[in-house]
């Protein structure tokens, strides 16, 4: 009736294999209190850009593991209770401490590409990662310092790019210096004009960014003229910027929006 997947658990014979049966098998195997965590956890939430193996589980240094368990074994000193979620199953770590953990073991481009991924998957927010930063922050933890400028960059009523080009188009601004561009702002006086991709926090500067796919038919052409007049009239710079120059010709990019901020400070 039961089969041996390791020396420490068994499962009955004839179920068929899964993830989920194979993640539950490490676990059980590492120690009780130990619970999915780093890029198994990430994977496991639904975070782009990460796979379960190999099999990642954390636990607190104060319980007993198996040396031998199939899965790479991170002995943490304290897990919050708050931060041990269950998730289709299986225990694992709360999307926001694994953002955390992730902070000390992969590059600081990964690290902000996955917080943007889980923020968007409304998995965490700003509140969520500054309460369990208050929570965590202690001398030598690593990645907390790379967390606290993640942070203070978004803030916490940031809201994650919509898209891979939105998401380059910040990446591109924050290596140019420029800091200042809010996203998905909505617009207009007493009638409502409509919501630009980003707003300058310091100057009357709208960047729009188009889409070839989207934005070449007449039509097309037509409605964005007719928008980008109304934001005009309002006293706004409207600047376009394509997503073919975003990936293929950034410093373009960089040096139109650069131009435009330089115009507007030279006329205040």
């Amino acid at each position: 009736m039961l089969e041996e997947v390791t020396p420490r658990v068994l499962r009955l014979c004839g179920v068929p294999g899964s993830d989920a049966q194979r993640l539950m098998a490490a676990v059980l195997h590492t120690g009780s209190g130990a619970i999915l965590s780093h890029t198994t956890s990430a994977s496991w939430w639904g975070v782009s850009g990460f796979r379960l193996n190999p099999i990642h589980a954390a636990i607190e240094r104060n319980q007993h593991w198996e040396e031998d368990s199939p899965a790479v074994v991170h002995h943490a000193t304290i897990i919050p209770e708050g931060e041990r979620k269950t998730f289709n199953g299986l225990p694992v770590c709360s999307p926001a401490l694994t953002i955390f953990q992730l902070a000390g073991t992969i590059s600081p481009d990964r690290v902000a590409r996955a917080l943007d991924s889980a923020w968007s998957l409304r998995l965490l927010d700003g509140l969520i990662m500054s309460r369990l930063l208050e929570e965590l922050a202690k001398p030598g933890r690593n990645g907390i310092r790379l967390i606290r400028e993640l942070l203070k960059d978004r803030g916490e009523d940031w809201v994650p790019p919509a898209s891979n080009v939105e998401h380059r188009f910040d990446e591109i601004m924050r290596r140019a210096g420029i800091t200042t561009f809010r996203r998905q702002v909505n617009i207009g006086d007493e009638e409502f004009t409509g919501r630009v991709d980003f707003l300058d926090s310091e100057l009357p500067l709208v960047v729009e960014v188009q889409s070839e796919r989207f934005h070449t038919a007449l039509s097309d052409k037509a409605k964005d003229a007719a928008r980008r007049a109304a934001m005009e009239a309002q006293g706004l710079l409207v600047v376009e910027v394509w997503d073919f120059e975003i990936f293929h010709t950034p410093w373009l990019v960089v040096q139109r929006i650069k131009e435009a901020r330089s115009r507007l400070l030279a006329a205040v």
